[in-house]
């Protein structure tokens, strides 16, 4: 639903995050499928970290900011879940609420957006083909 909203309803900054969050869910839903590696989720999240990061700092909306510090608390978890001062399913649990917190965060950005009257980005666009009118 996050993804649709924010498509449909989002400007630019939403669709970016829109779709690199589309991107690393599918993405790593197919990789895991094979190799389903520590490092590598973390890694995945470290990127996604610094993408939104460099989103936060560059652009002027502040859902960006909240979706950045969650990510930094989900590659915490990730750290201190390496050096096993917690359990695994505390970790899971955690990061599980962390990216609900994330979803969230997009889903109220893009709902402050058409609160704020802000146009969409797919309003601009025409999804007909405009007939002239004959001569």
């Amino acid at each position: 639903m996050a993804f649709v909203l924010g498509w449909l309803r989002g400007g630019h900054p939403e669709r970016f995050g829109v779709m690199v969050l589309l991107v690393d869910h599918v993405g790593a839903t197919h990789l895991f499928a094979w190799v389903h590696s520590f490092a590598l989720e973390a890694a995945l999240d470290v990127l996604l970290l610094t993408i939104f990061g460099g989103l936060a700092f560059r652009g002027g909306r502040w859902w960006p900011y909240v979706v950045t510090a969650a990510l930094a608390l989900i590659v915490t978890v990730h750290l201190l879940a390496g050096l096993t001062w917690i359990g695994r399913y505390d970790a899971l649990s955690a990061r599980i609420g962390l990216w609900i917190l994330v979803y969230a965060t997009v889903l109220v950005g893009v709902g402050e957006r058409w609160l704020a009257g802000d146009r969409a980005v797919s309003e601009d666009l025409s999804w007909r083909r405009r007939v002239s009118p004959a001569s």
